[in-house]
C-alpha cells in the first residue's frame, strides 16, 4: 500500500580519444574524458534517492524561482522529512525558517539541493562536504560544455565532491525523481502518482528527453518509477543510477538516452546483470551519422564507427538498441505489458486484403519472420471465415466481420492458440467511434490474460476514436497502437532480442609472449604470432638478401611469393613491394633486386628487414577478418568480403570477441554477400567452418593479450568447403 502519493512501502522494496592507426576500426567518436569516470562506488546513493532530510541552497519566496518550484513540489508530493531553507536574506520562506548560510545547517543532513549560480557551486560543495552532507543536486551550468576553464572549474567541485564521499548529480541537469518513494529533487513541475509494478525507470543526460519520454510513458498509462538527469557527470553517471536500480522490485525496464556512456566496460556489466535480474534495458545512444575520426594504416577503417563498435557490444550485453523516441516508447510498453518475450514471430490479423500484402512487405523489410499457420489452425480458422476467405499469416478476415462480430475473436484465439505464433497483432479499420468500441468489446475477452503478446493496432491516424478503447484495452494488458508501421516495427525488435542472448565473458583465452615491441609489426613477425597462436600461416621465412631469398625459396615446394618487409611499410604493393609466383632461383633474385630499388626509390627513409619468402597459396574467396581493441568499449571483432567486394559494398559484420561458432555462422550467412560464399550460380560453396575457426580464434587471442590493439587479416583466402583458409596478409599492432 502507497505510504504517500507517489510511493510503496519501503519495506516492498529491495536494499538498494585517441587517432587509431586503422582503416579498418575508427576510434571511438564520442569523448569519453576523465570526468565521470571514477564510479561513485562507496558514496552513499541511499541518502541521494531515499533521503531523510533535504536543504534547498538558494531558496526565495518567489513563485517562479528555482528553489522555490523545489520546494512546492516537495510539498505537492507530502515529502514526510525535514525540509531545510537556506537563503542569503534568511528570514520565512512559505511559512519555513531559512538560514543564511550551509555552515548553518544541522550536521549529517541527507540531500542539498543547490539551486545557486554556477559561480558559488564550488563554495557550496566544499560547505556541504564540511556539514557532512551526503549527496548534492547541482542544476548550474556554464561548466565542462562551456569549454576549458569550464571544464577546470568543473574538476575541481568533482574533486572536492569525491574526496568529502559526496554523491553529487550534475551539473547541467533538471535534476531527478523517484516517484516510488515520493522524492522529487528536480525543478521541473512534477506530480505525484502511485506507481505499481511492473514500471520503467527513465535515465539521461538531457533533461529535456527524459522529460519527454516520461511523458509519452504517461500518456500510455505507463508507471514511470524514476527520472533521471544526470546532466554533465562530474561525479555520478548513468552507470551509477542502473547499478542501483537493478535491485529495485518495482521497476521491470530501465530506459535510457546517452549521448556518452562513461566507462562502457561497467556499462556492459551491468547490462548483463540487469539481463540476468529480469529486467531489460532500452537505450538511444544518437551518433550514427557523426562524421568518422581520421583513419590511417590498415584497410576499411570507414566501416567500424565508433556507433557501429557501441551497437555490436551493448546488442551482446543484453540491451535493446533503438533509433527514435517514439521506437524507444513503442519497446517500453510492450516489455511492460509483455512479461515473456516470444521467439516465434507474429501472426497478423486484419481486415483488409490490400493491408494484407502491406503488412508483409513491412515485416520482410524489417527482417520479422511471419510463420506459416498450422494445418489444425487452419482447419479451425476454415470453420469460423467466409469460404472465400483465404486462410494464411498475415491473415484477412474480410469485411464479413462487419456483421459477424464475432469472426474476430474466434479467429484471434485461434491464431494464439498455434504453437508456431509468439504474439498477435490485429490491424483494424476503425469504423464509428462506437462501431469500433463494439469490435473491442467483442475481443477482448479472447485476448485478456492471453499467454502470448497480443498488440491492437487501430488504422486510421488519429481520426476519432471512443475514448473508452485505449484503457479497456491497457486495464486489460493489451498494447494500443495508432500505426502499423510503428506496432511491427517494437515487434520486430523485442522478436529480435528474444531470439539474441547475452554473452556471457569467456575464459579460454590464448596467451602469446609478445615482444616489447610497439607500435605496427612488420608482416613477418605479425604473422610468427599468429603462427604459434593456432592461424594458417603460409609456410616461409624472412631472408636478409637475394641469396638467403633464393635458398629460402628453395625449402618450399612450388611457387612462392616475395614481400618486402617493414614495419612501415603497411601497402608494400603500392611500392612495388611484392612480387607473386615466383617458380625459379633466377626470378627470386631478380624480385628480391628490383623490390629494394623501388622501396629505396619510392621511401628511401625506409630501411628493409628483409623480405618474406612465403609459399603461394591456392587462391579462393577473399575474407577480411579483424579485431580491435576500442579504447572504451574494449574488443570488437569483424568479418566481411575482401578484395574489391569490401571497398564496392562495405559488407561486414561486427562480432563481440565472446562470440561463439553459432554467432560467427549466423553473422556469415547474414552478409549481403554470404550467398557468395555458401555457393553462387554452380559455383562450390566455400569453407565457412574454416573462416568460424579464424574469427573463434581471434577473439581468443584479443582476450588473452592486452597489449594487442588491433589484427586484421586481409586477406583470408578461403578454399572450397573442406579444404580450409589461409591468412595471405596480416597486420598486427601492439600497444
Amino acid at each position: 500500500m502507497p505510504t504517500r502519493p507517489g510511493g510503496v512501502t519501503r519495506a516492498s522494496r529491495s536494499s538498494l580519444t585517441r587517432n587509431h592507426t586503422s582503416r579498418v576500426w575508427k576510434a571511438i567518436g564520442v569523448t569519453n574524458d576523465v570526468l565521470g569516470r571514477t564510479s561513485a562506488g562507496a558514496l552513499n546513493l541511499e541518502r541521494l534517492l531515499r533521503p531523510r532530510s533535504i536543504a534547498i541552497v538558494g531558496a526565495s519566496a518567489n513563485p517562479g524561482s528555482t528553489g522555490r518550484r523545489v520546494l512546492a513540489n516537495l510539498e505537492r508530493f507530502s515529502f514526510s522529512g525535514e525540509i531545510h531553507l537556506v537563503s542569503r536574506q534568511g528570514g520565512e520562506i512559505a511559512g519555513r525558517t531559512s538560514v543564511t548560510d550551509i555552515a548553518a545547517l544541522p550536521m549529517g543532513v541527507d540531500l542539498a539541493v543547490l539551486a545557486v549560480p554556477g559561480t558559488g557551486v564550488r563554495d557550496a560543495v566544499a560547505q556541504c562536504v564540511a556539514r557532512g552532507i551526503g549527496a548534492a543536486v547541482v542544476y548550474a551550468s556554464g561548466f565542462a560544455e562551456m569549454g576549458p576553464e569550464g571544464r577546470r572549474e568543473q574538476e575541481e567541485i568533482a574533486r572536492i565532491a569525491r574526496e568529502g564521499g559526496l554523491a553529487l548529480v550534475g551539473p547541467n541537469c533538471i535534476g531527478l525523481t523517484s516517484f516510488v518513494d515520493g522524492t522529487p529533487l528536480s525543478f521541473g513541475i512534477q506530480q505525484p502518482a502511485v506507481i505499481n509494478s511492473p514500471a520503467v525507470a527513465i535515465l539521461g543526460q538531457s533533461g529535456g528527453m527524459v522529460g519527454n519520454i516520461r511523458l509519452s510513458c504517461t500518456a500510455r498509462a505507463l508507471p514511470v518509477s524514476y527520472t533521471i538527469s544526470t546532466g554533465n557527470e562530474a561525479v555520478l553517471t548513468i552507470n551509477d543510477f542502473v547499478a542501483h536500480i537493478i535491485d529495485d522490485s518495482v521497476t521491470r525496464v530501465i530506459a535510457i538516452f546517452a549521448e556518452q556512456l562513461r566507462d562502457p566496460q561497467r556499462f556492459l556489466a551491468l547490462a548483463r546483470d540487469a539481463f540476468a535480474a529480469g529486467k531489460r534495458i532500452v537505450l538511444i545512444h544518437p551518433g550514427r551519422s557523426i562524421r568518422a575520426q581520421e583513419a590511417a594504416a590498415s584497410h576499411t577503417g570507414s566501416l567500424a564507427t565508433d556507433h557501429a563498435v557501441m551497437q555490436t557490444l551493448v546488442t551482446s550485453a543484453g540491451v535493446i538498441l533503438v533509433n527514435g523516441l517514439d521506437e524507444l516508447t513503442d519497446v517500453v510498453e510492450l516489455l511492460l505489458r509483455t512479461p515473456d518475450l516470444p521467439q516465434q514471430g507474429p501472426a497478423i490479423l486484419t481486415e483488409s486484403g490490400a493491408f494484407k500484402g502491406l503488412a508483409a512487405d513491412m515485416c520482410a523489410d524489417l527482417g520479422l519472420d511471419l510463420p506459416d499457420l498450422s494445418v489444425k489452425t487452419g482447419e479451425r480458422l476454415a470453420c469460423i471465415l467466409p469460404a472465400f476467405a483465404h486462410i494464411s499469416n498475415p491473415l484477412d478476415v474480410t469485411a464479413q466481420g462487419l456483421q459477424q462480430l464475432d469472426i474476430y475473436g474466434h479467429a484471434v484465439s485461434a491464431l494464439l492458440a498455434d504453437p508456431a505464433v509468439g504474439s498477435v497483432i490485429l490491424v483494424l479499420m476503425p469504423g464509428s467511434p462506437e462501431f469500433g468500441l463494439k469490435v473491442v468489446e467483442e475481443i477482448l475477452p479472447s485476448i485478456a490474460g492471453a499467454a502470448k503478446p497480443v498488440i491492437y493496432t487501430l488504422l486510421g491516424d488519429n481520426s476519432p476514436i471512443a475514448p473508452e478503447i485505449a484503457g479497456r484495452l491497457r486495464e486489460a494488458g493489451i498494447a494500443f497502437f495508432r500505426s502499423p508501421e510503428r506496432a511491427l516495427r517494437a515487434v520486430a525488435r523485442l522478436w529480435s532480442a528474444a531470439r539474441t542472448r547475452p554473452l556471457a565473458p569467456r575464459d579460454d583465452c590464448i596467451v602469446i609472449d609478445l615482444p616489447a615491441t610497439t607500435g605496427v609489426l612488420p608482416e613477418h613477425r605479425g604473422k610468427a604470432l599468429l603462427r604459434e597462436a593456432g592461424l594458417p600461416i603460409p609456410a616461409g621465412r624472412l631472408a636478409v638478401s637475394a641469396a638467403d631469398a633464393a635458398l629460402a625459396a628453395s625449402e618450399i615446394d612450388g611457387p612462392v611469393a616475395l614481400k618486402a618487409q617493414s614495419a612501415v611499410l603497411t601497402h608494400k604493393s603500392d611500392l612495388g613491394g611484392v612480387s607473386l609466383n615466383l617458380s625459379d632461383e633466377a626470378s627470386v633474385l631478380a624480385a628480391f633486386e628490383t623490390q629494394t630499388a623501388a622501396i629505396a626509390k619510392h621511401r628511401p627513409d625506409v630501411v628493409l628487414d628483409g623480405a618474406l619468402v612465403e609459399a603461394m597459396a591456392p587462391r579462393g574467396h577473399e575474407l577480411v577478418v579483424s579485431v580491435r581493441r576500442d579504447p572504451d568499449w574494449g574488443p570488437v571483432m569483424m568479418v566481411g568480403l575482401g578484395g574489391v567486394w569490401i571497398e564496392a559494398l562495405h559488407d561486414v559484420a561486427m562480432l563481440s570477441p565472446d562470440s561463439d561458432r553459432q554467432d560467427v555462422l549466423r553473422a556469415l550467412n547474414g552478409l549481403k554477400g554470404g550467398s557468395i560464399l555458401r555457393g553462387w550460380r554452380g559455383e562450390p560453396a566455400a569453407d565457412l567452418e574454416a573462416v568460424v575457426d579464424t574469427v573463434v580464434q581471434l577473439g581468443r587471442i584479443i582476450r588473452g593479450n592486452p597489449r594487442i590493439e588491433e589484427i586484421e587479416i586481409n586477406p583470408l583466402s578461403v578454399r572450397d568447403a573442406g579444404h580450409g583458409a589461409t591468412v595471405l596478409d596480416a597486420l598486427v599492432t601492439l600497444s
